[in-house]
């Protein structure tokens, strides 16, 4: 079978039989698939279905030894999920499939027509892309169409022979796990004993920990073994047989495969074993030696069979599981009718099974039996010479590779010539299969200089692409070690190491990167369009490491030489280092033309993915300080979804950057949700420890922080830009204050009152500049001020206005100020600012004697904090009026409730209203503009708050509620 094939409800499930299937049925279940014991196990499985069918997602793992019945098990599965209306796919990973991405899912990347993307990813893949990585894609792809399912009805997919599934489809299913809690989903998998792959472990630990129901098979009892042979002969079995069965361990597959052979052997009379037994006897009759192992059982069926077709189904069963008469015939030079001839006694014989069009062996251990019986080396060759029959029948790319895959040592230059003309879009669709094969490659001696250099580029490529920057280092920084070899090719060098600055950028090696940029630029005869691309590089690395006036250098030279070559990569890395240094200053007006050259940039050359350049974000980061946070917020999603689609370095900081907006706009909600999916992103530059001291920034609002200070991650060597170093001092200073220690909390922050004028920093002003008067620093709190002014004369806004107004009011005594900072804040759509404005407002009416004008300023505050859950803050507020004998004159519920249809956030019920109207959460997203993954996360709140298991019972809710 190909990957997973659909069950519809009428339909017996797709796929091979049964493990242990008899000669016309399932390994112990009888005619019409009836399952033989396991009712149990069965039973189990069943009520994850139901619950399913009910609306709530599950996790089912069959695990148990080769031919003990899993197949049957997960059939009969199948068959009842279909029964209670599920739509199911089924299918079965296969061992030589392993390095083929996504070979476990194929059917499924087939519904939702992957091939137009794969043709697009290869036309966008050339010398500049560093960071294509079509996995992401196709994985987002496969969730957003089992989403599309899901939408429509309960949704099952059923693998099988989980242990040979290939890591894409791994990582595929571990990302549909996250689905089960909030989409009608089951997930079943059947899996061997261990020893086990580490990424199959470590995904099957996790989905036991989130409550995955695991289901052991063991041996069948003796009467279900009785049952068993007496179907499979379809009489009783007779006491010899009965006791020759016994040996078989209650193994089902062992136990047919018994059966089957006495009966193909004539060793079976009436039902028991005959007088005449010879085929399984040593000296004759009276002395019978039965098979000690399943093993030597199928090895004893296949004697039955003449030597040709012996020999024919062992080199069938070395080329993988499924048989296709044709591509059998050529690869083993023989004529296509003894071919055939062969298969159909096959068939005859149980041996092969038909899965829709396709043959297969009836069970995997029978076809690794039977692929043992070629030494090793003949089972090599047979794969080269089946790889050489799919080059020139033009097979895709993949399968030619899965068998080259296999051999040892060099390629033969038939090979060579192959990858040679397939290497770039072999590498673009399964990186990982072409670094295997181009290593082959290289291993060829007396290859052609010019090919080795051109194959050796593309195996650093492919493992950059395959997420192995490490070893693409290693193979770089090698190659680069032999300098005999390149110095004949200038070209290759310098392409040589723009790869190896690449592979230390995605390990977030800033440093050596630019070390690496350095010395190519330092080689003579660096042509002017390689010089710019260079440049623009080390201006990206500057930048990330807020070493700003490197950065401004590297630019002005990229773009010098770009100008007279308008190379877009050059431009495109200098457009987007330059506006960074310009952001960070907090000049917006040049940082917001060069974010909006790089996204004209990027979409007038065909939307390449330009190397490391991520088009997006700059101007999205422009947006939110300019106080436009639906753009920011539409522009940001961009940057998260590219950065996914091209498993780019920046997703984490990109929905950190999705998360800050979010809690300046004071969704903390919608933050915490993207602080969650930026601390599961690859965290090249360390963006996990910004992460988590913004969701503790939130907690400690919130009252519900639970550590210390010191308890926060400390700074990540690799995050000391970017605008977020400041994050950890601020918390900390925070939680002090909590503590009642302002002091140690102002000593914390006090270089930050001290330091450069930055277009980050300043969120945390109002914090500050109160902690500064709480500590007794009247000096510091002028400083600040003054910083706050500095930063909104480079460029005003609503928000810098509002802070500059703010601290200058607050450090100079002057009320009106502050009155003037809330009433800018409430312009700038910040409303946790606008609460500490009306805080500080009522504190000092309430400090000059104003009581009746503070009362209402410290109302607004509460308000604004309640909607926020921002507990602490009330307290504080609070506690404060309470000295002037103040307190709020408005009094109703402070907070949002936790459950029922008031709980849920103005997203939340937008996401409510849509999935009520039947939107799956991909058409969700595209309507709201927000991720899918956001949407999920919303999706689970409401369940949450709803106390619902189903997107069903969301949509009755609200009706409900319509209804009053």
């Amino acid at each position: 079978m190909q990957g997973l094939s659909e069950i519809e409800s009428t339909a017996a499930p797709a796929g091979r039989s049964g493990a242990g299937a008899s000669l016309e049925y399932p390994a112990h279940g009888g005619p019409a698939g009836r399952l033989i014991g396991r009712r149990d196990e069965l039973g189990r499985i069943t009520d994850r279905i139901d619950k399913v069918a009910a609306g709530a997602g599950g996790i089912v793992l069959v695990e148990g030894e080769p031919g003990i019945g899993k197949t049957a098990v997960l059939s009969a599965a199948a068959r009842s999920a279909a029964a209670r209306g599920l739509r199911a796919l089924c299918g079965a990973a296969k061992e030589l499939e392993q390095h083929v991405p996504f070979a476990a899912m194929g059917p499924l990347r087939a519904a939702v027509e992957l091939a137009p993307l794969r043709e697009q990813a290869g036309r966008s893949a050339g010398t500049n892309t560093m960071t294509i990585g079509h996995e992401p894609t196709t994985i987002e792809t496969l969730l957003a169409a089992t989403e599309n399912y899901c939408a429509t009805g309960p949704f099952a997919l059923i693998l099988d022979d989980a242990h040979w599934a290939d890591p894409s489809s791994l990582r595929t299913l571990q990302r549909l796990g996250e689905f089960v809690n909030k989409l009608p989903l089951l997930i079943v998998l059947a899996v061997g004993p261990p020893p086990r792959a580490r990424v199959l472990s470590d995904l099957l630990a996790e989905f036991e920990a989130a409550g995955a129901e695991l289901v052991r098979l063991g041996p069948m009892s003796p009467a279900e073994v009785a049952v068993l042979v007496d179907l499979s002969l379809g009489s009783s079995a007779g006491p010899l047989l009965s006791a020759a069965v016994s040996s078989a361990g209650g193994n089902p597959l062992y136990v047919t495969e018994l059966v089957a052979g006495m009966l193909q052997a004539g060793m079976l009379e009436s039902g028991d074993i005959s007088s005449d037994a010879s085929p399984f006897a040593e000296s004759g009759s009276a002395d019978i030696r039965l098979p000690e192992s399943l093993t030597e059982v199928i090895l004893r069926r296949m004697d039955q069979l003449p030597a040709r077709s012996r020999q024919i189904l062992s080199m069938a069963a070395a080329l993988g599981q499924g048989v296709e008469a044709i591509e059998l015939s050529e690869v083993l030079e023989a004529p296509l009718i003894d071919v055939w001839s062969v298969i159909s006694t096959a068939i005859a014989s149980g041996i092969l099974v038909r899965s829709g069009a396709e043959l297969t062996f009836r069970h995997d251990l029978i076809r690794q039996v039977l692929a043992d019986q070629l030494p090793p080396a003949s089972r090599v060759t047979l794969q080269m010479r089946a790889a050489r029959v799919l080059m020139s029948m033009a097979a895709p790319v993949e399968r030619v590779a899965m068998y080259l895959l296999t051999g040892a040592g060099p390629l033969d230059p038939t090979g060579l010539e192959w990858l040679a003309n397939v290497v770039e879009p072999l590498t673009v669709r399964a990186p990982e299969l072409a670094a295997g094969v181009l290593a082959r490659a290289l291993e060829t001696r007396r290859l052609d200089q010019e090919r080795f250099d051109e194959l050796r580029l593309w195996q650093v490529r492919a493992l950059l692409w395959s997420g192995n920057p490490a070893e693409a280092e290693a193979v770089a920084r090698h190659a680069m070690s032999q300098g005999a070899n390149i110095t004949g090719r200038h070209e290759v060098g310098i392409v040589l190491r723009w790869l190896l600055a690449h592979a230390c950028f995605a390990q977030g090696n800033l440093s050596d990167a630019v070390e690496v940029a350095d010395s190519a630029l330092a080689r003579p005869g660096v042509s002017t369009v390689r010089q710019g691309r260079f440049h623009g590089f080390r201006a990206v690395a500057h930048t990330l490491h807020e070493r700003f006036d490197l950065a401004e250098e590297a630019s002005a030279q990229a773009i010098s030489t770009d100008f007279a070559h308008a190379d877009p990569v050059a431009s495109g890395l200098s457009s987007l280092a330059l506006g960074l240094v310009r952001f960070h200053q907090g000049f917006l007006d040049e940082a917001r033309q060069l974010g909006d050259q790089l996204i004209r940039n990027f979409e007038s050359h065909g939307r390449r993915r330009l190397s490391n350049i991520e088009p997006y974000s700059l101007s999205g980061r422009c947006l939110t300080e300019l106080d436009q946070h639906a753009a920011a917020e539409k522009t940001l999603t961009l940057a998260v979804r590219y950065s996914e689609h091209t498993a780019g370095v920046y997703l984490g900081p990109n929905r950190l950057e999705l998360a800050r907006l979010h809690f300046l706009r004071g969704r903390w909600d919608e933050t915490l949700i993207e602080l969650r999916a930026c601390r599961d992103a690859p965290d090249v530059f360390g963006a996990a420890a910004a992460a988590e001291c913004l969701t503790a920034l939130v907690a400690v609002h919130r009252g519900t922080f639970v550590g210390t200070p010191e308890s926060l991650p400390a700074p990540d060597a690799r995050w000391d830009g970017l605008g977020y170093r400041h994050l950890r001092p601020w918390v900390q200073a925070l939680i002090y204050e909590t503590q009642g220690d302002s002091s140690r909390a102002m000593s914390l922050c006090e270089e930050f009152a001290n330091g450069p004028v930055s277009a980050t920093v300043y969120q945390m002003y109002p914090d500050l500049i109160r902690l500064a008067f709480a500590a007794g620093r009247a000096e510091l709190a002028g400083k600040v001020a003054s910083a706050a002014e500095a930063l909104a004369a480079r460029h005003s806004t609503h928000s810098r206005r509002a802070t500059a107004a703010l601290c200058r009011g607050l450090a100079e005594g002057e009320s009106a100020l502050v009155a003037q900072a809330v009433e800018a804040f409430r312009q700038a759509d910040r409303p946790w600012y606008q609460a500490q404005a009306n805080e500080t407002l009522a504190t000092m009416l309430a400090a000059d004697g104003y009581a009746e004008q503070a009362r209402p300023a410290l109302d607004d505050a509460i308000d604004l904090y309640a909607g926020l859950g921002a507990e602490w803050d009330i307290a504080r507020a609070e506690a404060r009026l309470r000295e002037y004998g103040i307190r709020r004159g408005r009094r109703g519920r402070r907070n949002r409730p936790k459950t029922g249809l008031q709980a849920l956030t103005p997203t939340e019920r937008k996401v409510a209203a849509l999935v009520a109207e039947g939107l799956s959460n991909p058409d969700i997203a595209a309507r709201m503009f927000l991720s899918p993954r956001t949407v999920q996360s919303h999706l689970s709140n409401i369940l949450t708050k709803l106390r619902l298991q189903s997107r069903i019972q969301v949509a009755v809710a609200l009706a409900q509620q319509g209804a009053r």
